[in-house]
Order: structure tokens, then C-alpha cells, then sequence
């Protein structure tokens, strides 16, 4: 079946409009009465989006449970498709420029990465079967036709019909969970983030455009309360938060969690040298420093102080005159959230050394909001509680470490950094099961989108079931 034709470009929107972001529910489009409006971080309006009731929820839900998925060569084709029309097509009234316009103004990453965070998008829809097929055992097949005669085989199989994904909004490329389940052949209600919704919108847009049906994937902003309505409606569920989201559904066995990271950086005293300390600013500061695979904690064995003081030094180098540009360093905030966190920090960080002044780590930008860091403070003690307080923007604790600590520092985190040549830490790393990915000298924000995460998703979306032919 050939895709529909592609929507031809328009003008561009005039930045003072209100976009309209209705509900894509399993019927089509649809405006409701509630609304909640989207504001710019300058305080401005951006957009109005529509609010789902809890019965629509439902609704959407199991008339996704009813539809038979496409077949798993035509998803595949059609996500080539949509990752197309993600880029070049008018979707929602917005070209791809136009978009990530509106991404800017309410994710306060910079420009540059706005556009390279949506283009990330782009290749998670295309590259979802791929992706998902990662996860794979090695003994299992796609298909129950595909297993052998005689004796058999695993077959890797849906765990359930239809997925939840209830999304935060720290960057564009949360929606690379959900995808792969729609790879796999879910039906998947998404629950966008209510500060930055325009990606997930774009995303469904581009699926619909692309030839999925309407059910095969849901667009359904609601209020926290509806969260446990399409968490406990769906099969299976992803919700990404804060430790309030890990406390309310880890203990789940159909919600998978992405939770805070708390990435680590260890570095031994060996490998100390200039780009073992660039790499780590590229840990501390990638991202705009908000993601959950940001070093946020650095372990330093030898003079952790002057490590400190150098990584100060090279990030500070890096801000330079960026922060009031379009390029800025660390993530534009409102002015409440910037006095919110320098606050928290006043308050509970007070036996910590500021390597940079608290009043240099915020910077008014004249397009709206404040800038935030680079922070970076020294600790004296390797169990600081603050090793485990992960800020959202580039804000870094530094500590010292002997091998008698040995991986203490560093349980709890989503990626530790061993910059190191000690196979004996590496390998206690890997047994860890606090200790989510190790990487051995390479920095904690890299991925190539092929890496686990938070394990495969696909290890959760799907099991084996042994098919036998005689």
C-alpha cells in the first residue's frame, strides 16, 4: 500500500502564534474543552494543548487492543517513511525548522543541539526494528514459521498488545523507547511531556502520514492523574521521571522505569592527564547537562582538588562568551527554576568547595530565562551524600578515591566511567547490579542509540516461547 503524498510547504508561522496541539487519539484529531496552555521559557505563550479525559484514555486504549497490528516488514518500511516526513514534511502545521523553533523555546537546550536532538529523532523512528531486534537471544527466531521443524526453536513474542508511555521532557529522544515497541508490532498510547510536547506530536504525525493507522499509535496529554489511568489500561507500561516516578511504579512488573541516572566518572591516578579531562567536561557538560548519562559525580584518585580545580577551569573556558548566545553551555531555564536550584544549593551544599562562585553559574539570556552553569565543587569525602544529588544542568561533584574504597562511590548509577587499567574494578563494575553500564574510558554521555540503556527495551517488551513443528 503506497504512503499518501506528501504535504507541501507552507510560509513560516509567525513566532507570536499559538500553535493548536490536539489530541491524536484512535478516532483522528480531536480538541477538548480542557486545555492546559504550553509557555515559552520567557514566560510567553507557545502553544494550547488539548487535555484527555480519563474515559477517552480507556477508550483509546482498548480499541488499540482490538486492532491487529501491520505486518512486521510493512512497519518496518513505513518507519523509513516517517522518518522521512519527520524531517521534510509540514506535520501539525510546523516544518522541521519550524519545529525544533518551538523545542528551543521550551527545552532550553541550544540551538545547535535542538536541531541535532531532532535529527536523532529522525533516526530512532528509522532505525527502530533495528534497534529492537538487539535484544534478540541469539537462539530465538521472529516468527513461529521460522522455527525449525523437528526440533524446534524460541520464538521472540509480544509480551502484551498494547504499551504506555508516559514521557518526560528532558530531551527529544525519550521517544526512542517507545518506538522500538512500535516496531515490535504494540499498539502504543504516549502520554507527551506537558513542558515539551511537540516532539512526540510531530513523531505521531509523521507515523500517521506515513500509512500506520490511527491505532497504531495515540498522542494523550493528561494530568498526572491520568498517568495511573493508561499505566493500569495498557499491558505494559514506560514512564520516565524523577525519583517520584521510580517510588510510585518501580516495584511494577509491567512499568519499566527510566528513572535518575547519577552517572559517575572514575578516574585513576595513571590516566590523569589533559584528555581524560576533556572528556569528562564532555560527560559533565554534553547535553546541556540534563540527561541522565551526565557525570554528575567525578571520583578523582590523587589530588582530587586540583582536578577539580582544572575541570573548572576548561568548562568555564568552554561557557566563555556563549552563555548569552545561541549557543550557551548549560540549559536556559525561568528565573524561577534557576533561584529554585542555586537555592538548593545554598542550602545543602554549604560543606562543599564552589570551584566557580555561585553568582557565575547563572547567566540572564536576552532571549528569555537564565542560564545555568557550569558548577563544579569539591568534596572531601568519597561517601558524600552529594555524590548521589544529580541537578539538571552541568553541575559536577569531585571527590577522592583509593582501590581500598573500591566500588562503594560508585553503586547506584545508571553509567559509570572506569578511566582505567584495572580489569579486576572493571570486572567487579560488571557484576554490580546497582551499577547500570560500564564504560571503560569513554565518557558517560556517549551512544550510538544502539547501546542498552536501561537494559533493552526489547528485554522487557518481549519473552521466548519454544514452537515445535513435527
Amino acid at each position: 500500500m503506497g504512503a499518501p503524498s506528501r504535504v507541501p510547504s507552507r510560509a513560516a508561522r509567525p513566532a507570536e502564534d499559538v500553535l493548536e496541539l490536539p489530541l491524536l487519539t484512535h478516532r483522528g484529531r480531536l480538541s477538548t474543552r480542557a486545555r492546559e496552555t504550553v509557555h515559552a521559557l520567557d514566560g510567553s505563550p507557545l502553544a494550547s494543548l488539548s487535555l484527555s479525559p480519563d474515559l477517552l484514555l480507556s477508550q483509546s486504549v482498548r480499541a488499540q487492543a482490538a486492532a491487529a497490528p501491520l505486518p512486521a516488514r510493512e512497519r518496518a518500511a513505513r518507519l523509513v517513511e516517517a522518518s522521512r516526513r519527520f524531517l521534510d514534511d509540514v506535520l501539525g502545521g510546523l516544518s522541521f525548522a519550524e519545529h525544533c523553533a518551538y523545542v528551543n523555546r521550551v527545552s532550553g537546550h541550544n540551538v545547535p543541539l535542538t536541531e541535532e536532538l531532532g535529527r536523532a529523532v529522525a533516526a530512532a523512528i528509522a532505525q527502530a526494528p533495528d534497534r529492537a531486534d538487539r535484544a534478540r537471544p541469539h537462539g530465538s527466531v521472529r516468527t513461529w514459521q521460522e522455527a525449525a521443524d523437528g526440533t524446534g526453536s524460541g520464538v521472540w513474542t509480544r509480551r502484551g498488545e498494547t504499551l504506555a508511555a508516559v514521557l518526560s521532557g528532558n530531551t527529544p529522544t525519550i521517544q526512542n523507547g517507545w518506538l522500538q515497541a512500535l516496531a515490535l508490532g504494540y499498539r502504543v498510547a504516549v502520554r507527551p511531556s506537558r513542558r515539551e510536547p511537540f516532539t512526540a506530536h510531530r513523531v505521531i504525525e509523521a507515523l500517521r502520514a506515513a500509512g500506520f493507522p490511527d491505532t497504531a499509535a495515540v498522542y494523550l496529554p493528561t494530568t498526572h492523574g491520568g498517568v495511573s489511568t493508561l499505566l493500569r489500561r495498557a499491558d505494559l507500561g514506560l514512564a520516565y521521571g524523577g525519583d517520584e516516578i521510580a517510588n510510585a511504579y518501580g516495584s511494577s512488573p509491567t512499568v519499566k522505569v527510566g528513572g535518575p541516572g547519577r552517572s559517575k566518572t572514575l578516574v585513576a591516578r595513571d590516566r590523569l592527564s589533559p584528555a581524560t579531562l576533556a572528556a569528562v567536561a564532555d560527560s559533565v557538560s554534553a547535553l546541556s547537562g540534563s540527561a541522565c548519562v551526565n557525570t554528575t559525580a567525578v571520583l578523582v584518585e590523587g589530588d582530587h582538588e586540583q582536578f577539580a580545580r582544572d575541570l573548572a577551569a576548561v568548562l568555564r573556558a568552554r561557557a566563555g562568551v556563549h552563555q548569552t548566545t545561541p549557543r550557551h553551555l548549560g540549559p536556559r531555564v525561568s528565573r524561577e527554576s534557576a533561584d529554585a536550584l542555586i537555592g538548593y544549593l545554598e542550602r545543602h551544599a554549604s560543606h562543599a568547595r564552589p570551584l566557580i562562585p555561585l553568582q557565575e553559574v547563572t547567566t540572564v539570556h536576552p532571549d528569555g530565562g537564565v542560564v545555568l552553569g557550569p558548577a563544579v565543587f569539591a568534596v572531601a569525602d568519597p561517601q558524600d551524600r552529594l555524590l548521589a544529588t544529580e541537578l539538571p544542568f552541568p553541575c559536577v561533584w569531585v571527590a577522592p578515591w583509593t582501590a581500598a574504597d573500591g566500588i562503594g562511590p560508585l553503586r547506584d548509577s545508571l553509567v559509570v566511567n572506569a578511566v582505567t587499567r584495572d580489569e579486576d574494578l572493571i570486572g567487579a563494575l560488571l557484576r554490580d547490579p546497582s551499577v547500570r553500564n560500564v564504560h571503560v574510558n569513554a565518557p558517560t554521555v556517549h551512544s550510538d542509540g544502539n547501546l542498552p540503556h536501561e537494559d533493552y527495551v526489547g528485554d522487557f517488551l518481549m519473552r521466548n516461547k519454544a514452537v515445535v513443528s513435527v
